[in-house]
């Protein structure tokens, strides 16, 4: 029954790390590696460094729902 809880949660986090084709190029990055053979790579580069803060933010959230019910006030 809990797993209906954090369905949507992981359902999300299933959907964003299985994207297969994804560009995650700004237009100054994109204009540079359209001259260029390393665009994958790049691509690839950016897609890394946007992980982190989708790791943090996700790591912080699920802390905050298991743990929300501690911090309730009795009044």
């Amino acid at each position: 029954m809990k797993i209906r809880k954090y369905l949507p949660f992981i359902l999300f986090l299933l959907f964003i790390g299985f994207c297969l084709d994804t560009d995650a190029q700004c237009a100054m990055c994109k204009a540079t590696s359209e001259k260029s053979a390393y665009a994958k790579s790049l691509n690839q580069g950016i897609e890394y460094l946007l992980l982190a803060p989708f790791v943090i933010l996700g790591s912080v959230l699920l802390l905050w729902l298991k743990n929300k019910d501690k911090f309730a006030s009795k009044s």
